[in-house]
């Protein structure tokens, strides 16, 4: 097994195990709900982190708004006695993810050829259409090549 494929599959592990994450962000953010889990107002945040209270309260509003930085979400967190974790959870398995884009660009491939073949009198049936279809996608799962991702939709 390729050193690049081992790579490829340990990350696949890591980004699968993330999928179980059931964490619901809340609407008035973390440091605020975090905040008042722990009965700790604004000013003795502050003064924690060394700023007024007004900055407390910029803060969590920049949070909700989603416009804080990760930075400063880390500096609340340490003063609250937290660990910010921050976390990609994919929506699928990350191999299904790939066999879905592996066949989006090996149907796109098939047409394309189809077309100019047809064009030449040379078009294929619609079973090797299939066969054909089903080869480059598994090659393409296989392979991995460097343009899977490109010039596609977003999920």
């Amino acid at each position: 097994m390729a050193f690049r494929q081992v790579v490829r599959e340990q990350a696949q592990e890591m980004a699968n195990q993330a999928m179980g994450l059931q964490i619901v962000q809340p609407k008035a953010g973390w440091i605020h709900t975090l905040r008042t889990a722990l009965g700790m107002t604004g000013p003795q945040l502050g003064a924690r982190l060394g700023v007024k209270k007004a900055r407390i309260s910029q803060m969590e509003s920049m949070e909700a708004e989603g416009r804080i930085t990760v930075q400063q979400l880390r500096k609340a967190a340490h003063a609250m006695g937290c660990d910010l974790v921050i976390a990609f959870r994919p929506r699928a398995p990350v191999e299904t993810m790939i066999a879905d884009q592996a066949r989006r660009k090996a149907s796109q491939l098939v047409a394309e050829t189809d077309l100019h073949m047809r064009l030449e009198q040379q078009g294929l049936d619609e079973i090797h259409l299939k066969k054909e279809l089903e080869r480059l996608t598994d090659e393409f799962i296989r392979d991995m090549p460097r343009d899977l991702w490109d010039k596609d939709e977003p999920f």
